[in-house]
């Protein structure tokens, strides 16, 4: 378990506005599918390695578990919609098991995202919503490293180029949609929405 930890380092988070820019970008520069989702796990670990950190303050740890689980629903409800359905109906076995596999661990991660907006968590920052950020985080970067290692690999070889192009249109429009809380869905994370207290938010 410490050699997990020292893997995960704190480095300089992406505010969204860079974000931003860098879905509007990704289609004009026509770049591909996979490496569009490694960017965007880039994302999370950036926060993921201020909830894991022991010496991170409270404060750090609200503001990231805030920013993360922003970028978890745009990344994850994405990535569901776009990948994980084609992984399940895929003709190969291999291919849906990585489907129901992902949906899976994305399942258990939105669950804990769950309770912990239940626990309000930006009002009252307690060792149990510490507790249970660390297992969000743990999980999730765990599930990020097997996607990398298993998955994208089963996917670049079960789908064509141009399917993967048509994937990572898609994907890049609902990110998008997300990251600035115009998807049906009105997306609320914590006491703000995205749009708003844009003051009180250091990522935008």
């Amino acid at each position: 378990m410490a050699n997990f930890f020292k893997e995960i380092t704190r480095t300089e988070p992406h505010n969204f506005a860079e974000i931003r820019h860098s879905l509007d970008t990704d289609l004009v520069e026509h770049k591909q599918f996979i490496p569009i989702l490694k960017t965007h796990h880039d994302y999370l670990q950036e926060s993921v390695a201020y909830l894991l950190d022991e010496d991170a303050t409270d404060l750090q740890k609200q503001d990231h578990l805030e920013r993360f689980l922003h970028l978890w629903e745009m990344h994850a409800r994405s990535e569901e919609e776009v990948l994980y359905s084609r992984l399940v109906e895929n003709s190969e076995k291999i291919a849906r098991m990585e489907g129901f596999g992902g949906q899976e661990e994305h399942d258990i991660a939105f669950q804990l995202e769950d309770e912990l907006l239940a626990m309000d968590y930006k009002s009252l920052w307690s060792e149990a919503v510490a507790a249970k950020a660390k297992i969000l985080a743990t999980i999730v970067s765990n599930h990020i490293k097997e996607e990398e290692s298993t998955m994208f690999p089963i996917v670049t070889s079960h789908f064509t180029e141009e399917e993967l192009e048509d994937m990572r249109d898609l994907y890049v429009l609902n990110c998008k949609h997300y990251l600035d809380g115009t998807r049906s869905e009105t997306i609320f994370v914590g006491r703000w929405k995205l749009g708003e207290f844009e003051d009180s938010n250091p990522f935008i």
